[in-house]
């Protein structure tokens, strides 16, 4: 089997990637892959603190892990510098075994990323850097607003296709739902023109719902609503 990889990487912290990949997984659930055809990881991280999508990643019985072995704890980044860590090929050699061992016999494994594309950078590790060593489909998920969420967009995707020539999937997030249909017409529209080997796939509102008791079922049909990877994802 060879084993597909889809890299999730955002504007920044707190835009809803994690979120995303939970809908994806949703999805994949509902388009009748197993759950043992499934995996998770979060090979970089910041925060520690248990993300819903592992939950629901536990409950469904996909293999995950929601902490890799690169945690940017403070002091990391003058440790690395000084010489005191392992050095950026250890790392992403590290971190590459990590994800395709649990991708092993896998059909689909998402990856989700820390932070912005550059986050890692100052020690050879960033998203961009891991990304470029895998067989990967790259989203991006990016912000709110027109012109803010479009100069976000061609500066983080451009770094990404700096290393990595496939064509972009997009997702923007946390959208005001009363700014959704203006946001879509707008973003789509000129998006393309400055990213063309980009595609939009989803704009999803801003939504105050907790998914902690929603059934599998619930999350793939609301994530359904607003996000379509059926044809990109099968290029």
């Amino acid at each position: 089997m060879n084993t597909r990889y889809l890299y999730i990487m955002g504007s920044n912290s707190g835009v809803g990637k994690s979120t995303v990949c939970l809908g994806i997984l949703a999805q994949l659930l509902a388009q009748s892959y197993s759950p043992q055809q499934l995996a998770y990881i979060k090979p970089t991280t910041q925060c520690t603190e248990k993300q819903a999508v592992a939950t629901f990643c536990a409950e469904q019985g996909i293999p995950f892990i929601d902490i890799g072995g690169l945690i940017f704890k403070k002091g990391y980044t003058r440790d690395f510098i000084d010489g005191l860590t392992p050095s950026s090929n250890e790392l992403l050699a590290s971190i590459l075994q990590t994800i395709t061992t649990i991708g092993a016999g896998k059909a689909v494994v998402l990856i989700d990323g820390i932070g912005s594309p550059s986050v890692g950078s100052v020690v050879g590790a960033s998203n961009t850097d891991i990304a470029a060593l895998l067989p990967c489909q790259i989203i991006f998920v990016g912000k709110s607003g027109i012109g803010a969420a479009i100069d976000d967009t061609v500066l983080n995707v451009s770094l990404i296709q700096s290393k990595h020539q496939q064509n972009v999937g997009l997702i923007y997030n946390k959208i005001p739902p009363f700014e959704l249909p203006t946001m879509q017409h707008y973003v789509s529209k000129r998006i393309v023109e400055l990213l063309p080997n980009t595609t939009p796939l989803g704009f999803i509102a801003h939504h105050e719902v907790s998914f902690s008791q929603a059934s599998s079922e619930t999350i793939a049909a609301w994530f359904s609503g607003y996000v379509n990877l059926t044809n990109w994802f099968s290029e």
